[in-house]
């Protein structure tokens, strides 16, 4: 018998294996412990290449996670079909002890009808609370300079914990003009803002995370690093400031350029430095301004990649406004159109 078809300990709902050799163990409900293990694996140095999971319960939440995580053998003590389906599907071989037809749970109902599996995974993860983004709530917002006519005139939307939008318009419709309302910035003329349940001008420090069009600034020696580096924690340790610098640089696929002085760099090449040090920040609301400007094909499509991972795993709230109209179809996100485009 392999060990990780052989009963669980007392105090554990979910241990696994490389080969023999125990890796993780948990004691939880529902898909507590398979999250856990996605934590456990992101500083795991060990070998990996055989992973054998043995579950009390799995439906197909807990199929899918475990696929994810790369398990290739799977021992369930309580089995429901729509996992068995899910484990063929994906080639990991499994084996039971009961076997029924659905897991009598909200979860399992949801993801009976889904296919996308970078969907399946962010609900899960959403209904996990493990979303890092804060509620937005703008109200019949309006803002005007004194004697001049309303830039916006009564705007209202809702984005909940880990929502994204692409808010397009043309030039002058009024885009970075809600950026700075949605800062604190500048004061509404009428309507309230509300980020989670405070007003913006009450936010604790780094909840928001902005990246503004690059622009030629005057320059002084600093460093793509020490850019990125600003935006830290300073709470943690200097190997953990220096594993989160390094980890956003990888991400943004900028580590080439850590050593070069940050106001030399092309305006593609800054853009994606500002990326880093978003990412690094751990911001709960994203709020990116013409993200796209001045990045050649390569630049785009790595921007596109991060904000789609970053939408599925930390899933922060995230804000773009663009008169970048390919942008739309690049992400797939909600739109919401400002002014007549």
């Amino acid at each position: 018998m392999e060990r990780y078809t052989q009963p669980l300990s007392d105090d554990h709902t979910l241990e696994v294996y490389n080969h023999d050799q125990l890796i993780f163990s948990e004691n939880g409900h529902w898909l507590t412990p398979l999250f856990a293990f996605e934590r456990f694996l992101e500083t795991y140095t060990g070998e990996k290449d055989c992973l054998s999971a043995h579950d009390t319960a799995a439906g197909k939440a807990a199929a899918l996670l475990m696929a994810r995580f790369g398990v290739k053998r799977a021992h369930i003590n309580l089995i429901s079909e729509l996992a068995i389906e899910y484990y063929r599907q994906h080639g990991i071989m499994f084996s039971y002890e009961k076997r029924i037809g659905r897991l009598q749970c909200k979860t399992e109902e949801l993801l009976s009808e889904m296919d996308d599996q970078e969907q399946m995974y962010r609900l899960l993860r959403k209904r996990a609370k493990l979303v890092r983004g804060v509620s937005v709530h703008v109200e019949h917002l309006s803002f005007s300079y004194p004697d001049h006519p309303p830039i916006l005139d009564d705007l209202s939307f809702h984005l909940e914990e880990g929502e994204r939008l692409l808010i397009q318009g043309d030039n002058g419709m009024g885009k970075t003009t809600l950026l700075a309302l949605l800062m604190g910035k500048l004061k509404p003329t009428t309507g309230t803002i509300l980020i989670g349940e405070e007003e913006v001008s009450h936010l604790e420090k780094r909840t928001i995370g902005y990246i503004k069009q690059q622009q030629q600034e005057q320059q002084f020696p600093v460093s793509a690093r020490e850019v990125v580096a600003m935006a830290c924690d300073s709470s943690l340790s200097r190997e953990e400031q220096q594993w989160e610098i390094d980890t956003a640089l990888r991400r943004t696929k900028i580590e080439h350029l850590a050593e070069r002085n940050f106001f030399t760099l092309s305006g593609g090449e800054r853009q994606k430095v500002s990326l880093s040090r978003t990412l690094c920040q751990k911001a709960k609301l994203l709020l990116l301004d013409e993200p796209t400007s001045f990045l050649d094909a390569k630049s785009r499509t790595t921007l596109v990649e991060v904000l789609q991972s970053l939408t599925i795993g930390e899933m922060p709230t995230i804000i773009i406004v663009t008169h970048d109209k390919a942008l739309e179809k690049d992400l797939g996100w909600p739109t919401l159109l400002l002014g007549g485009i």
